[in-house]
């Protein structure tokens, strides 16, 4: 019996067009301890207030992943930056739970909604 592989791959792009001042990050595939350190030099960046990451197309994120999301957190409060994740899936939002940081975390179900929220 033969049997297939599929290997997801990360991504991350920046999206054009945004609003003057916001920085929206698409991500996906799984987004795991060997995609941390892009993920951080991208988050580092960026000079704009406000950083929106689209998380929809990421099935799932490991502990890793989530502790370089706490640093976009702890970062943006420290240089009183703007910040919101998008279209967080029920596996994360399960890992944010049992974690202990869903309440720390800035969410939005949608995209539109976190640019209404954020941008003023």
């Amino acid at each position: 019996m033969l049997y297939t592989l599929r290997v997801e791959q990360f991504s991350i792009e920046t999206v054009p067009n945004t609003p003057p001042g916001v920085r929206i990050l698409r991500l996906s595939g799984p987004f795991t301890l060997t995609c941390i350190w892009e993920f951080q030099s991208k988050v580092r960046a960026g000079a704009e207030h406000t950083t929106i990451v689209d998380l929809t197309e990421v099935p799932y994120m490991d502990s890793a992943a989530l502790g370089s999301v706490m640093g976009l957190h702890v970062s943006c409060q420290r240089l009183q930056r703007k910040y919101g994740l998008v279209g967080v899936g029920q596996r994360m939002l399960t890992l944010f739970e049992v974690s202990g940081v869903k309440g720390l975390l800035v969410t939005f179900p949608t995209l539109d909604e976190a640019l209404g929220a954020l941008s003023n």
